[in-house]
């Protein structure tokens, strides 16, 4: 009776392994009055609630989380930045994303420490005169961006500007980047990425957690996969057939209507996890990334160009006929 107890655990633990369940949640958000407003539930693998104070009124968001990592990244608990704004993450259950989730004692969620570093604070420019200003400041990540815009014609300089400072806006300072301030939510904590979307700019943007980490901004070289590139765009099949952007991934991004199209490149040698190819969902915001090129002409392609990567790489109908053996076995040796 005991062995056969411990076969069936064991198959428990496989199929959870195997079948990717998805978890119904709370999809809400605060208006500029500070009224709870919702929608339909979402469906994720994970349900979020993030609270943060803005304009003296407290903010309220609720919703789904797919595709983003959940074994180093996106951990279930609770978490606090230092400036107070809280995020908490659950998948133990529908609705698990009430507003209350952080202070409830029968079901509670455990409690994540970020870290506490010195970061580097300062402005650099191609084209800024006059003193510059540099001061150490304390947060729970250290941040920089670099926003390189070209010129029009080929004898002119790229301009270049670099900020340097403490977290990005202080509502997004989490281990889980759920928004940033240029826009592409998803990206990960000691990692650094240059992003690409139409011709005349690109973002480097960069997270780290150890002390003044975010004095220097490492170079990304930029892949080669290449890519549709544009914004603005009406839906995700439309594209640019004559702007087109180099490196790691592919990107389409659908935030709430507004499609871009571009290119990831990214530097995660000393990052905690890694980006992905795949469908993410984002609080509301869709991204799919690709690795083939031009991957990104639709969600159609990019979706294919996934599957045929990962079958590829790894033969799942093989792995599932061994599993199910392995069952069979095992349940045939038990009785």
């Amino acid at each position: 009776m005991r062995q056969n107890m411990l076969v069936l655990s064991l198959v428990i633990l496989i199929i959870k392994t195997v079948i990717v369940t998805t978890i119904t949640c709370f999809n809400c958000e605060s208006d500029f009055q500070g009224a709870l407003r919702c929608q339909q539930p979402c469906e994720g693998s994970q349900c979020v609630v993030w609270k943060w104070n803005s304009r003296s009124e407290l903010a309220i968001k609720q919703g789904c989380l797919q595709g983003v990592d959940k074994q180093w990244t996106a951990k279930v608990g609770c978490r606090t930045n230092h400036l107070g704004a809280s995020l908490c993450i659950c998948d133990d259950g529908p609705l698990c994303n009430r507003v209350e989730r952080a202070e409830q004692t029968t079901r509670p969620l455990p409690q994540i420490r970020l870290p506490a570093v010195e970061c580097q604070s300062k402005v650099i420019s191609t084209g800024f005169v006059g003193p510059r200003r540099e001061k150490i400041c304390t947060s729970n990540y250290c941040h920089v961006t670099k926003t390189e815009t070209f010129a029009e014609e080929k004898n002119e300089n790229t301009d270049l500007l670099s900020v340097s400072n403490c977290g990005d806006l202080p509502e997004f300072d989490f281990d889980v980047r759920l928004k940033n301030s240029i826009g592409f939510p998803g990206l990960y904590s000691n990692g650094c990425y240059r992003i690409q979307v139409e011709k005349r700019s690109a973002m480097v943007d960069c997270v780290c957690s150890k002390n003044k980490c975010n004095e220097v901004i490492p170079e990304i070289e930029t892949g080669h996969v290449r890519c549709y590139m544009g914004k603005d765009f009406r839906n995700t099949s439309q594209i640019d057939s004559h702007e087109f952007c180099d490196g790691d991934f592919c990107l389409i991004q659908d935030a709430h209507g507004r499609v871009s199209k571009g290119c990831i490149s990214l530097n995660e040698r000393n990052s905690w996890s890694h980006l992905k190819s795949g469908h993410r969902r984002i609080l509301g915001v869709e991204q799919w990334l690709c690795q083939a090129h031009l991957c990104n002409f639709d969600t159609e392609r990019a979706m294919k160009s996934v599957r045929s990567m990962r079958a590829g790489k790894t033969n799942s109908g093989n792995v599932w006929n061994l599993m199910v053996t392995f069952i069979i076995m095992l349940l045939a040796a038990s009785f």
